[in-house]
């Protein structure tokens, strides 16, 4: 079950600027369940593809705000757990590895995905418009990351081996983004088509399926991707009202409406 909670106070008080307030309002188990809840897999209007403004979720402005608020939050639950991969093929390449999926600390959630939906306007997305993966020891670094949509994608080989790494929306039904190829070490191709539009991506070998990786192809700045503390921060947030989604791998969709005022810093911690 996902917990939330939003902390106000009336007090002016912040740790970034003296005119900024932390506001207090306590949920109560009823309202939890009514806003904290499970997203269904086909709701394409909360994907990360469709978080902008806009009718169609997909049209976001850049413009300076006169007043802003901020999102401080955490994402826990989730037991910390750690895979074993144990490869079939190509084992001169392909050793035994072991994996966290779930890294955790101070009670924290790493490896999700956070985005707000709904934001039409604000500061320029701060997103890195050139990210590297690598694959090394057949598997692929770093697990989850994100890019500004326009992007670059450069990968790096260090095996000596056949791959065929395949771009593909998270959840969704179109077409690859494309196909990478290596057949030895010490081989760089970049790659713009699978950061071409926002959305959730999805980097997997056709021929080691074990080897994994994520893309979260950002809209506006309003996307992060969590440590082992499961923290994230929002800066320039317009003020309104909008909705907190968060993925996970191993765990899914989750989703949390929140309010955002000028100089106010909407605290959120949600659990899986």
């Amino acid at each position: 079950m996902l917990l939330a909670a939003l902390f106000a106070c009336g007090d002016s008080r912040s740790s970034n600027a003296a005119n900024v307030r932390i506001a207090d309002v306590p949920m109560t188990p009823a309202v939890v369940a009514e806003h904290a809840t499970a997203l269904p897999r086909d709701s394409a209007m909360l994907s990360l593809a469709r978080a902008a403004g806009g009718a169609d979720g997909m049209q976001y402005t850049v413009s300076a705000q006169a007043s802003s608020g901020f999102i401080v939050g955490k994402i826990g639950g989730g037991e910390p757990r750690d895979t074993s991969i144990a490869p079939t093929h190509d084992l001169a390449v392909c050793r035994p590895f072991t994996q966290s999926l779930v890294p955790s600390h101070d009670g924290g959630m790493g490896n999700s995905v956070v985005w707000l939906v709904g934001v039409a306007t604000g500061p320029r997305d701060d997103a890195p418009r050139r990210v590297r993966v690598m694959l090394a020891g057949c598997r692929l670094d770093p697990r989850v990351q994100r890019v500004a949509a326009g992007g670059t994608v450069m990968i790096t080989s260090r095996d000596a081996m056949m791959t065929r790494l395949q771009f593909l929306d998270v959840g969704g039904v179109s077409a690859s983004r494309g196909t990478v190829l290596f057949n030895d070490a010490g081989q760089v191709v970049p790659t713009s088509d699978a950061a071409k539009v926002p959305g959730l991506v999805q980097i997997r070998d056709d021929l080691h399926p074990w080897v994994r990786a994520y893309l979260a192809v950002t809209p506006h700045p309003f996307v992060a991707v969590t440590a082992a503390d499961g923290r994230f921060r929002f800066d320039g947030v317009p003020p309104g009202r909008y909705t907190l989604v968060v993925w996970h791998e191993r765990f899914g969709t989750k989703q949390q409406r929140v309010r955002v005022d000028a100089h106010i810093e909407t605290r959120v911690e949600l659990a899986y």
